[in-house]
């Protein structure tokens, strides 16, 4: 660097080795708009080697950006001219290169000694943008994947019948932090108690998160729990991304079907619940992050834990507290007030008060329900659709209802005793309409009869024995 005698006072090596260090170009000129000194990224900007730096220095500036093949501009001479700085000026190589620039003049005791040229090449702004909007876009999809889970629609008054020991107890869950386990069959309300209790704690402000265990695969279960860094895998988002454990960080994450997490998973999720901190895929740091857990399940936990499909130190750590809630069939006082609860919704859609016959009301009442609640709510809304008018009669309910209550009323007919009939003679009909049936279904081959003891749980020899008592054939 040669700087002038007066411009060296205020521009020194040292300074020189600043403006080395960033990214915009900068540019020395002296009082006589003389070229002193370019960081290195101005040079890289218009291609300038270092023999040719050393070429240029103490040179008229002009001269020099003739020389570098930049279009001829006198921005320099009105700066100095006017003592006024320029911002924001756009300049063009001869290449094509593009850049905007800044001239700034230094003063000193009331004279110009020198000036400043700041260069922002446009290429590297554009991907700067570039970069700021993708950035933008993945913050604003974020927000709006969070405020998805910060809401939850339901609470406690949502639920009919508050005077079941299960909701006494969801309800003291919900003051404490304690972790809780939800057990019970599909569609008896799991997801609804889960959201009540996060509502009603000291977490209710914060989000409340959900996944189906059961949903994804064991890799992509991994990173939707606990999120990844760029390059963490083949076809991993180059921004990385945020687990919903930290979206769920201060309030609730709700773990549905948890019985189907892989092992190697449950591991995993064990320490996070001990540590309570989580590391992201392909990170080496961990973050600490503070969230509650209510997992779920719709299976036999004993039979789960029997089989070691569910390690046990996870279910002891989960189950806290655990709820066992009740299907829909053990809930027969409520059933009235769930069909009306759903068909309100209904017959304003259908602008019709419903009303069930009697032989409709008698199957639904007699059925088991099998998928409860939401079973129920589904069956409700078939039949508003198929009725013809405001009256739903058997033939508006589900083939499948109706197949199951036929079957189930010949079953009773057949295990009934008739009129002056003994318990013995009723025992004898019903074993021999059973084993006919069986040998009608099977067949009548050796082998048959073996599977046909097997099914009944009797020995081959107790069944030959029943047939020939029976005047059964082929005994």
């Amino acid at each position: 660097m040669e700087a002038s005698s007066t411009i060296s006072k205020f521009f020194d090596a040292d300074t020189a080795r600043w403006f080395d260090l960033l990214i915009e170009g900068i540019v020395i000129l002296d009082e006589k708009q003389r070229f002193v000194y370019a960081n290195q990224a101005y040079r890289n900007h218009v291609h300038m080697d270092d023999e040719t730096y050393a070429k240029y220095q103490g040179k008229d500036w002009i001269a020099v950006r003739r020389a570098i093949r930049a279009q001829s501009d006198s921005i320099s001479n009105k700066v100095f001219s006017t003592g006024r700085p320029i911002y924001n000026y756009h300049q063009r190589l001869n290449d094509g290169t593009e850049s905007y620039s800044d001239v700034v003049p230094y003063w000193d005791r009331g004279e110009i000694v020198g000036a400043i040229i700041v260069v922002r090449d446009i290429l590297s702004l554009r991907d700067l943008i570039q970069t700021v909007q993708e950035k933008e876009k993945y913050i604003s999809q974020l927000n709006e994947r969070v405020k998805g889970f910060y809401k939850t629609r339901y609470t406690f008054e949502d639920i009919i019948g508050q005077d079941y020991p299960y909701i006494k107890l969801a309800k003291k869950a919900a003051q404490t932090d304690n972790s809780v386990f939800l057990i019970g069959e599909s569609g008896t309300g799991k997801e609804v108690v889960a959201q009540s209790i996060h509502r009603d704690s000291y977490r209710g402000g914060q989000s409340f998160v959900d996944i189906n265990c059961a949903s994804l695969p064991e890799t992509l279960l991994d990173s939707e729990l606990f999120g990844y860094v760029p390059g963490a895998f083949t076809g991993a988002s180059k921004n990385g991304k945020i687990g919903l454990f930290e979206l769920a960080n201060g309030g609730t994450l709700f773990l549905d079907e948890i019985t189907e997490m892989p092992l190697p998973l449950q591991s995993k999720l064990l320490r996070v619940l001990q540590e309570r901190q989580i590391r992201r895929l392909g990170d080496t740091k961990n973050i600490k992050v503070d969230v509650r857990v209510i997992a779920a399940t719709n299976q036999d936990m004993e039979k789960a834990l029997a089989e070691n499909r569910f390690r046990q130190d996870l279910f002891y750590r989960l189950a806290v507290i655990a709820i066992q809630l009740p299907p829909l069939r053990k809930r027969k006082k409520d059933f009235d007030h769930y069909v009306s609860y759903f068909l309100q919704p209904l017959e304003r859609q259908y602008k019709k008060r419903f009303r069930f016959s009697k032989e409709a009301d008698q199957l639904m009442h007699s059925y088991k329900w099998p998928g409860n609640i939401r079973e129920l709510q589904n069956v409700l809304e078939y039949c508003c659709m198929v009725a013809t008018s405001d009256q739903i009669t058997p033939a508006c309910l589900p083939y499948y209802m109706r197949q199951e209550m036929h079957v189930a009323k010949e079953r009773e007919e057949r295990f009934s005793a008739r009129p002056n009939e003994t318990l013995e003679e009723t025992m004898r009909r019903v074993e021999q309409e059973t084993i006919c049936e069986m040998l009608e279904h099977y067949g009548t081959s050796t082998v048959a009869k073996k599977n046909i003891a097997r099914a009944l749980g009797i020995s081959v020899a107790t069944l030959y024995n029943k047939m020939k008592k029976l005047n059964i054939s082929g005994a």
